[in-house]
């Protein structure tokens, strides 16, 4: 059930801006503002039946008409548009929409009753909604990040697929895949790390997506270590999500797992190497950043690399992640 008078929040594409977005609304929700969730299915998947939003809408194609039909239609007090497209306020203003809040840019000024430059405002991804929310609730609090846990049932089946991969507790998840291949990480900086978290008596569970990139790197990783437990392209992002918060801790780059981690609350370990950590590294009480400190073209932001072997993905040390894990959680009680 779609409640009337609630704030509509748009969602990306992308699943790591997404989490975040649902960490950043921690105001919203203390003051018991009801949430609507709205965007690609597949993110609908991943925050139905969660504490977070009241309920989620399904958008995949969207069409100016069918946006502006479903807030009519449901009473929207209001639409939250923190990503970066306005196509969500326009729809917000046709429909009359009172309370419409999004970034300035693209003539977001115009179609906005709370607007601010995204480019202008400092600080940390997370950090500059923050400020946009705060300049159109100003009397609530913004401070802190809300946890994120998915609902019941991708609890349920998360434990299925760990039984039939015969994943026991405690184990360590190491995350692999990226929209972009530059922040990868490695094969054999990740199988080095199956090495150590094996010899610590972790069960390790090797998780990604559906993608082909993530599909054939869990296979290049299984042919060097035949006994890898490999889950890429089994769960949706539910289960996903379930996956990673029952886990001692997560390792990998920075993606949207990555971000789950963080939001979920567990020690999350986040290599980073073309992109900046000071704008998008996931954020959570044990979240921690690990980068190749020695090389001076980090945080580049390019797409091909001029260092041949790619260093910064491709050489980065484990023992300081190792080292965090063996702080945070000691070791383990069963092989993988």
């Amino acid at each position: 059930m779609i409640p009337r008078d609630a704030y509509w929040v748009r969602m990306p594409r992308f699943i790591g801006d997404a989490v975040m977005i649902h960490q950043a609304l921690g105001g919203l929700r203390r003051a018991s503002i009801p949430l609507v969730a709205w965007g690609p299915s597949p993110l609908m998947e991943l925050f139905e039946g969660s504490s977070g939003f009241e309920a989620c809408v399904s958008d995949d194609e969207p069409k100016f008409a069918t946006m502006i039909d479903l807030l009519r239609k449901n009473h929207a007090k209001g639409v939250i548009n923190l990503p970066r497209s306005s196509r969500a306020l326009v729809a917000a203003f046709f429909a009359r929409t009172p309370h419409r809040i999004g970034w300035s840019e693209g003539g977001g000024w115009a179609l906005a009753t709370s607007s601010l430059p995204f480019k202008k405002q400092a600080g940390h991804q997370i950090q500059r909604y923050h400020q946009l929310l705060g300049k159109a609730f100003p009397e609530l609090d913004w401070n802190g990040l809300d946890l994120f846990c998915p609902r019941k049932e991708a609890f349920e089946w998360a434990r299925s697929l760990r039984t039939s991969l015969k994943i026991s507790s405690p184990y360590v998840v190491i995350g692999i895949g990226a929209k972009h291949w530059n922040k990868r990480l490695g094969a054999g900086v990740l199988v080095d790390l199956w090495d150590h978290l094996v010899s610590r008596n972790f069960s390790v569970l090797i998780l990604g997506g559906p993608q082909a990139e993530d599909v054939a790197q869990g296979q290049e990783i299984q042919a060097l270590r035949p006994d890898a437990k490999v889950a890429c392209g089994k769960s949706s992002l539910s289960v996903s999500a379930a996956l990673i918060a029952e886990a001692s801790a997560m390792v990998g780059n920075d993606s949207s797992l990555s971000h789950l981690a963080a939001a979920s609350g567990i020690c999350t370990l986040v290599a980073f190497g073309p992109t900046l950590p000071q704008m998008t590294a996931p954020q959570g009480m044990n979240a921690h950043v690990f980068r190749k400190e020695s090389l001076t073209c980090l945080g580049c932001m390019r797409f091909d690399c001029h260092i041949h072997t790619h260093a910064c993905m491709q050489e980065i040390e484990v023992t300081p992640m190792l080292e965090v894990i063996d702080s945070v959680c000691g070791t383990g009680k069963g092989k993988a």
